[in-house]
C-alpha cells in the first residue's frame, strides 16, 4: 500500500486542520526554533492521530533553515520508500522547483497552500460566506484589498459585523486559498482576481 506523507512547514503554515487526516497518512510537523508556542487545538487534534504525528523542532534559526530540514528529510524519505505520495504544506514557493525535479524523476511529490488542497478537485466554495467576500473583494480596489492574512481576516469579519467565528473566518481564508483566489508569500498577500 503506498503512504502518503504530509511535511508541514509550521513557520509557514499554522492553521491545520487535521481532521481529515487518513489512516495511511503520517504527518510530519517541522517547527523552528525561535517558535515557542503551539495552539492548544492543534495539539489536541494531534494527540488523537497518536503516532502518525512527528513533530520535528529544527535546532538554529537562518535563514531557510526549516525548509533545507524539510527538503534533506524529503530526499532521506523518498531514498528509503520511492513509492510514498509526499506532500509540503507550504506556502513557500521556493520547494517548487525540487518538487518538479522529484517528479520528473518519477517520485510522486507536491507542494499545497491549504489542507483544503489534498483534494485533487476544486474546492467546493458553495459557502454563502465565501461568495460573498470574494464578491466584496473583486468590487474593491485592487491597492485597498488587504495585504496580510490578518487584516484579510479582520476584513472578512467586518464585512459580516463580526457575527462570524474565528474559525469561520478562517475557512473562509482556507477556501481562498485553496481555489487559487489568493496566495500568500513572505507575509503578503496577492490576490488573483
Amino acid at each position: 500500500m503506498t503512504e502518503e506523507l504530509l511535511l508541514v512547514d509550521f513557520e509557514n503554515v499554522q492553521h491545520l486542520d487535521l481532521s481529515h487526516v487518513e489512516a495511511t497518512t503520517r504527518v510530519v510537523i517541522f517547527h523552528g526554533a525561535s517558535q515557542k508556542s503551539v495552539p492548544i487545538e492543534l495539539v489536541t487534534a494531534t494527540q488523537s492521530l497518536g503516532k502518525q504525528v512527528e513533530w520535528m523542532k529544527i535546532e538554529g534559526n537562518g535563514n531557510n533553515a526549516l525548509d533545507f530540514h524539510i527538503a534533506c528529510y524529503l530526499g532521506r524519505i523518498l531514498e528509503k520508500e520511492p513509492y510514498s505520495a509526499c506532500i509540503v504544506l507550504s506556502k513557500d514557493k521556493g520547494f517548487d522547483p525540487l518538487i518538479k525535479y522529484l517528479n520528473r524523476n518519477g517520485l510522486k511529490c507536491r507542494r499545497i497552500e491549504t489542507m483544503l488542497e489534498r483534494a485533487s478537485a476544486p474546492v467546493s466554495a458553495i459557502s454563502p460566506q465565501y461568495k460573498r467576500v470574494l464578491e466584496v473583494l473583486r468590487k474593491s480596489e485592487k491597492n485597498s484589498r488587504p495585504r496580510k492574512r490578518k487584516t484579510l481576516a479582520q476584513h472578512i469579519a467586518s464585512i459580516f459585523q463580526k457575527k462570524l467565528s474565528t474559525i469561520e473566518v478562517e475557512g473562509v481564508i482556507e477556501l481562498l486559498f485553496a481555489n487559487k483566489q489568493i496566495s500568500e508569500e513572505n507575509g503578503a498577500i496577492t490576490y488573483r482576481f
